[in-house]
């Protein structure tokens, strides 16, 4: 078995930014529907981020060691992205801000927040 030590989250984040060929994590962040505080929380954390190593790997094929470690080449094409926009009410927008909040708080699981998340957009 290989045992592969891992840079430090910052430098994963910032390969998997330059995998994607972008340059700030709010760019990053929009491509993958999520708040730039999700990423800004894992750096500060040093919190390793598989699920964005992976998401990383699946959408541009960039080489695994090289996210995880930076050794070796990128072997990045980068990914086509298709920029799309949504219309939400404001009371929408109320709703997606009070269940952010009540899944920030810890008053409701993460699978609860996907389902409420889910039934916002699922209607707009």
């Amino acid at each position: 078995m290989i045992l592969i030590e891992f840079d430090n989250c910052k430098s994963v984040v910032n390969r998997i930014m330059q995998a994607y060929k972008v340059k700030k994590a709010k760019e990053l962040a929009e491509i993958w529907g999520i708040s730039a505080s999700v990423i800004a929380s894992r750096i500060l954390r040093n919190s390793l981020p598989y699920d964005f190593v992976l998401k990383c790997f699946m959408d541009t094929n960039a080489n695994l060691i090289w996210l995880c470690t930076g050794v070796g080449n990128p072997g990045v094409e980068g990914v086509k992205i298709e920029n799309k926009s949504i219309n939400l009410s404001s009371e929408d927008l109320e709703k997606l801000e009070r269940i952010a909040f009540l899944k920030k708080d810890g008053a409701i699981t993460d699978d609860e927040y996907s389902l409420l998340k889910n039934s916002i957009f699922s209607k707009s």
